[in-house]
């Protein structure tokens, strides 16, 4: 029998996306409800009805609604998304964790805009036994767990430094880069950094130099997302590099030989480059959600994960504020 899902946030991440000739793959949550043989979208909300009862519709008549404790009450669904601006995310987390049908929910970053917000989520999920995954979606990519996997075998030596550019705010976007780098090289041990670009918003982007568990270094990069876009990771090791580009949809990969060009030296040589792989990537979240219902276990992407890139994010609003360089606690 499927799991009953439901919807709150019709916009761009919630479902509109779909209609996108570009897009490539399953990247909705409504989408892949529909796509996942687990699931069945129900019901969804949003506060512009127009945008709810359009959601519905195309997403095979499924109840709409712009009241989301009614929809919650009235609908009792087993799985809740919640697709709506940041500054949402707490209320709506905590009225579905309430919800006494309600089992898990997958949630768009980040988990919440206070650190003490996000780990409260995280407390009362632990006390109500329900399951939270964030949608930090490279790490539910094919791609990049692959490339996790090589990172830790050692294929590119022990990393020496990591580096990388983003945009659209230290809470926003930059903890998609503080949840990659985790997920592949390891914790963030401490953050200094400086308010450069002075933005004069909520969520500043944030210039910042950072120090990883395992000793190595790196730097973020803030750019001014009003030019264009660009999210880069870019992994330093002593037998090879690999660069994730163009918001990860590719990787380019480097590896350590003798050099063409002098004698007794050694350099980096261009190996290839490989698809990043994040077609699919809301229907894998989705897919490993049900997994962890039916069979325990905690998402790939966990509260307690969300709760980390917070944490690495109001570090480093604080290191700017100080001009200090500021610890991070240590997860086990």
């Amino acid at each position: 029998m499927a799991y009953r899902a439901a919807l709150v946030g019709c916009g761009k991440i919630g479902s509109e996306f779909a209609d996108d000739p570009r897009l490539q793959g399953v990247y909705t949550h409504a989408g892949a409800y529909a796509a996942c043989g687990d699931t069945e979208l129900v019901a969804v909300c949003d506060t512009d009805r127009e945008k709810a009862e359009t959601c519905a519709r195309r997403w095979g008549g499924s109840a709409s609604y712009t009241e989301p404790v009614r929809m919650l009450r009235e609908e009792c669904p087993e799985i809740v998304s919640v697709c709506t601006p940041d500054h949402t995310h707490f209320d709506l987390i905590c009225q579905a964790i309430a919800t006494p049908s309600v089992r898990a929910v997958l949630a768009e970053k980040p988990l919440a805009m206070e650190l003490d917000a996000a780990r409260e989520i995280e407390r009362r999920a632990r006390e109500r036994n329900v399951l939270i995954a964030v949608n930090y979606s490279r790490r539910y990519s094919l791609g990049h767990a692959c490339l996790r996997d090589r990172i830790r075998a050692g294929h590119f030596g022990e990393i020496q430094a990591v580096s990388g550019f983003y945009t659209k705010g230290t809470l926003h976007n930059g903890t998609h880069w503080y949840d990659l780098a985790r997920f592949l090289v390891g914790e963030i041990e401490s953050v200094w950094a400086q308010d450069v670009k002075k933005e004069n918003n909520d969520d500043p982007t944030l210039d910042v130099f950072l120090r990883f568990g395992n000793g190595a270094a790196g730097f973020l990069h803030a750019l001014d997302a009003r030019v264009y876009s660009l999210f880069e990771l870019d992994i330093v090791g002593t037998l090879g590099r690999v660069r994730i580009v163009d918001s990860g949809h590719w990787f380019e990969i480097s590896m350590a030989g003798d050099s063409p060009y002098y004698s007794g030296y050694r350099t980096l040589m261009q190996a290839g480059k490989e698809e990043g792989r994040l077609e699919d990537v809301t229907l894998y979240a989705v897919q490993d959600l049900v997994g962890c219902l039916t069979s325990g276990g905690q998402p790939r992407c966990s509260a307690a994960d969300g709760v980390a890139a917070l944490e690495v994010g109001f570090a480093i609003r604080a290191s700017a504020m100080s001009g200090q360089a500021v610890s991070i606690r240590k997860h086990e």
